[in-house]
């Protein structure tokens, strides 16, 4: 291809390779990627270490224009999260390929680790995200990639477990894949033949479902539908059941509303139909968001963390919190908010059920212009009668900078009590069905 001639600077000889593996020493070896081995090497002139991908044409007989392809992709995109071509060699028959070398491997390996937090699976996911949106569009109408083989294997991790999508031989040609990508296959390439930007955004829905999850793409130990990750997260997402393919250490490091916006992107992404699933730049957005819900508060979820479904308020800094509407008896059935912004008061929804009295009245908290939530304090009970065996909230205080109001509700022996500096308040957040199962606060030092 032409345009190589353009980067002859990026060109190393075989020599320098050589000596930089070792002549492709067996110690050298770190792995085998789609187009052929990789090993790992120190360049002989800057004592650099870098992934050296040696073209192997028995695996792939259009190897050399992917080789050409790749070279000419990772020479025209840069970005933090998009591994760097150090260089190249396509001398006595031998294609290689020359990376940054980055010290911690694939997403892939990772999958199942348990120390590995939500937090961080949230940065690593957020950094792909970011990425592969560089690539759909970062340079412009005129400058798209399509990846084309989007998966775990494919985002490795640096030092700083910062996430940098490789392997992009694929991009932006028509054909398929390698086997090993299965598991990750847009269903509209099989009736289509045709590779696009939302194929991508697919792959990378089973790669968040795979983090989520803590399991591969494809189990081959399985010969029914658990084989295939992305048949048991549609089933489990649509049924309201993924807590029971979370991992229960996991499930219990969640904020519920990042757990919510998180799957449900994951969830859009696998759409059959092409044009509902979301673009990556929405992706981005949605798993900012999450991340921004997961380390928006320091305290813990006080009462279940599992029971009913999750429910947020994150306040913008022009919002205010003017109104808190209480529905209780012996425990929290719901919580309401009235919210003032620069376009006047927006009432959100009750959080919670009406314990079966549509007609009592709730208990409305009024604020001051000048008031400001600083602490909440209440118990923690189990249900008795027709829903018996609940832990929810069972009785709560709101304390502000001028006064305390309640105690709403029946209090219990389990108490909690949670304070916050002045100013420092930015919303709540919780779980509810029936009744108010849990709850905790947002703070603005940590969003």
């Amino acid at each position: 291809m032409a345009q190589i001639q353009e980067l002859d600077h990026l060109k190393i000889p075989l020599q320098d390779i050589k000596l930089a593996t070792n002549n492709f020493a067996e110690d050298n070896f770190i792995g085998t990627g789609g187009f052929g081995r990789v090993y790992k090497g120190q360049l002989p002139n800057d004592h650099s270490i870098v992934a050296i991908k040696r073209l192997d044409n028995t695996i792939t007989p259009q190897g050399p224009r992917e080789f050409a392809l790749e070279i000419i992709v990772l020479a025209s995109y840069k970005h933090t999260n998009l591994t760097s071509l150090v260089g190249f060699c396509d001398d006595d028959g031998e294609k290689i390929l020359m990376y940054e070398y980055v010290t911690n491997g694939s997403l892939e390996n990772h999958l199942a680790s348990v120390n590995l937090t939500w937090e961080q699976r949230l940065r690593i996911c957020l950094g792909a995200a970011s990425g592969l949106d560089y690539l759909h569009g970062g340079l412009g109408t005129s400058h798209r990639a399509i990846h084309g083989n989007i998966k775990s294997s494919n985002i490795l991790l640096d030092v700083n477990r910062e996430a940098k999508i490789s392997d992009f031989g694929m991009s932006n040609i028509g054909h398929m894949i390698d086997s090993g990508s299965l598991g990750f296959v847009d269903p509209q390439y099989k009736n289509t033949g045709v590779l696009s930007k939302e194929s991508d955004v697919y792959s990378f829905g089973v790669v968040l479902f795979e983090v989520l999850c803590r399991r591969p793409a494809v189990m081959a130990e399985y010969h029914d539908e658990r084989k295939f990750l992305r048949k048991v997260v549609k089933r489990c997402y649509e049924e309201e059941k993924l807590d029971e393919i979370i991992m229960d250490d996991l499930r219990e490091q969640m904020k519920p509303y990042s757990l919510e916006i998180f799957s449900t992107a994951a969830y859009q992404c696998l759409n059959k139909d092409r044009k509902q699933r979301p673009s990556m730049k929405s992706i981005v957005q949605e798993l900012r968001s999450s991340f921004e819900y997961q380390i928006g508060s320091p305290t813990k979820l006080w009462g279940s963390s599992t029971g009913g479904s999750p429910w947020s308020l994150l306040l913008d800094n022009n919002m205010k919190l003017r109104k808190i509407a209480i529905d209780h008896e012996d425990w929290i059935f719901s919580i309401g908010f009235t919210v003032e912004d620069v376009n006047g008061l927006l009432i959100f929804s009750q959080h919670g059920g009406t314990g079966g009295d549509n007609n009592r009245e709730l208990y409305e908290i009024n604020f001051d212009a000048d008031e400001e939530i600083i602490g909440m304090l209440g118990t923690i009970g189990v249900t008795t009668g027709y829903y018996a065996g609940y832990q929810v909230i069972s009785s709560l205080c709101i304390v502000t900078n001028k006064r305390r109001y309640g105690p709403f509700g029946e209090e219990t022996m389990t108490r909690f009590r949670v304070p916050w500096d002045v100013g420092s308040f930015a919303g709540f957040y919780g779980r509810a069905g029936f009744y108010l199962d849990g709850l905790g606060f947002y703070s603005k030092n940590t969003i």
